[in-house]
Formats: C-alpha cells, structure tokens, sequence
C-alpha cells in the first residue's frame, strides 16, 4: 500500500523539495508523475496553511 504524501513542517518541505529533484531527473514514468504531483499537492497544501496562519 502507498503511504500518502503530508508535509506538516518545514524539514518535511525540504524533504519534498529534495525528493521532487530526484524524481526531475529520472526517466519519465506514469509512477514518477504520480509522485511528482503529490508532492507538489503536499507542498502547495503546506504553503497555503502557512499563508493562512499569517494573516
């Protein structure tokens, strides 16, 4: 089973954006894809929550 993609601090944001370059430069597949967006999901989640928190 897939464990979802959460990032809830900012080490985990950088953990994503780490694994989002590894998976940049290796062959396009269907499941690199499929990660690529859920971590972009994950972090765009995460930078909403910090917007919100500051206003």
């Amino acid at each position: 089973m897939k464990q979802p993609i959460v990032v809830h601090t900012e080490e985990d944001y950088q953990r994503a954006q780490e694994r989002a370059q590894e998976l940049s430069a290796s062959p396009e597949s269907p499941e690199r894809d499929a990660e690529l967006a859920a971590l972009a999901d994950a972090m765009l989640a995460f930078e909403m929550r910090l917007d919100e928190a500051e206003e």
